[in-house]
């Protein structure tokens, strides 16, 4: 049984079930995804779904699965065609809205109930004694807890939107992962980031590799917690 934790995936469904298929979810093993499966993409809306049905992965609230909560909150799991969907739109938005108003009621309740329950952040997952703290963006100000959830966190808009600083500060004793950011922003090609260049000494670890680009050289990277090795997809 071991831990591997993906990010960003971005409505690419052939790379998040390629990733499925190297994992052994069923018996035993746990993908913690790092929020940001929908939008951009094609699929967003069908890996939402699986990824949710799944009893061994677990999703964490990214900035995109935020704005969808938002708005399914604000009108009561319906998504109006106004104004008020734009900064979904602009970031990506079109091919999940237009999903989830084909879908069938049962899997738009099932969606908004999911969505208002997702955690934001694992604070402490302990995997060969090593400590992580694995959240879609950066540790914000939030109840010392394991497990954040929205009533947890002081500013929870700001919690899955503001970016990491990959010069700290950092936590003491605990290696953070996130994604949000494509690595491009911090080293010159699509693989995984670590503020000291080796993933079994970092401090902060970037596994966002570009699937929001959905181009030949997006990667879905994911990295085990019990080896730190990565595979891309």
């Amino acid at each position: 049984m071991a831990t591997y934790v993906c990010s960003d995936i971005h409505g690419l469904s052939q790379k998040y079930y390629s990733l499925l298929d190297k994992i052994d979810c069923e018996h035993g093993d746990t993908l913690i995804i790092l929020g940001d499966v929908i939008d951009r993409g094609p699929d967003g809306f069908e890996i939402l779904m699986d990824a949710l049905k799944r009893e061994n992965v677990h999703l964490l609230m990214g900035n995109h699965e935020y704005m969808m909560w938002e708005v399914l909150e604000i009108n009561k799991g319906e998504i109006p065609n106004d104004i008020s969907v734009l900064n979904w739109l602009l970031n990506g938005g079109a091919t999940t809205i237009a999903a989830y108003n084909k879908a069938s009621l049962e899997d738009q309740f099932f969606i908004c109930q999911s969505l208002r329950s997702l955690p934001y952040a694992f604070t402490d997952i302990v995997v060969n004694d090593r400590h992580f703290y694995l959240c879609h963006t950066a540790p914000g100000k939030a109840k010392d807890k394991k497990v954040l959830y929205w009533k947890d966190i002081k500013d929870p808009m700001n919690f899955v939107w503001e970016r990491m600083n990959p010069q700290g500060p950092f936590l003491e004793n605990k290696t953070i992962i996130a994604g949000h950011t494509i690595v491009l922003n911090y080293h010159s090609n699509l693989t995984v980031f670590s503020d000291t260049n080796d993933l079994k000494t970092a401090h902060y670890i970037d596994i966002d590799c570009g699937c929001a680009m959905n181009d030949e050289s997006s990667k879905l990277a994911c990295l085990c917690l019990d080896t730190m090795e990565v595979e891309y997809f």
